[in-house]
């Protein structure tokens, strides 16, 4: 198999590497018969040593420039790993902040039903009042003001800062 291998493969590109001389994948092993064909394919490696030199040249010239791109490459790949953990970390900040906004709305919420529910008792009892007594002569804009300032809270640092 690795006979065959070789002597349909490799076989073929010493032919082309060298046309004047006889490869078989069967006489690889056997020393050269002195004679015309030797002393030609002794020739033509002489002859190629100079294009095999450029070859090789030119080879490591392209190693260099892959080992170039290759740090290039590796370079980039460390940055842009920086910048995926920098992108996890502002998500994870960006977690913290909306789940303490969400406990916050969620504070303001039932801190606004209470006061709602306190604003009705207080206009149901200031509807109550003013219907039965008629003594409450004040004008309506009057009573929210001093309904807010005796029934007020005090605001949180949030919203007192927010002005």
């Amino acid at each position: 198999m690795a006979m065959e291998y070789f002597d349909e493969k490799i076989v073929p590109i010493l032919k082309r590497k060298m046309p004047g001389s006889d490869v078989s994948g069967r006489l690889i092993g056997t020393a050269p018969v002195p004679g015309p064909s030797a002393a030609l394919t002794t020739m033509q490696l002489f002859s190629k040593q100079n294009p095999s030199r450029q070859e090789v040249t030119k080879l490591q010239q392209q190693v260099k420039a892959n080992g170039t791109g290759l740090t290039a490459l590796k370079r980039e790949i460390s940055e842009l790993r920086i910048k995926v953990q920098e992108q996890q970390k502002q998500l994870q900040d960006q977690d913290q902040k909306l789940l303490e906004q969400t406990q916050i709305i969620g504070e303001q919420n039932a801190r606004l039903a209470e006061l709602e529910r306190k604003l009705r008792e207080v206009m149901e009892s200031t509807v109550g009042n003013s219907s039965g007594s008629g003594s409450n002569e004040q004008s309506p804009r009057k009573r929210r003001k001093a309904v807010e300032s005796t029934d007020c809270p005090r605001k949180s640092k949030r919203l007192r800062n927010r002005k």
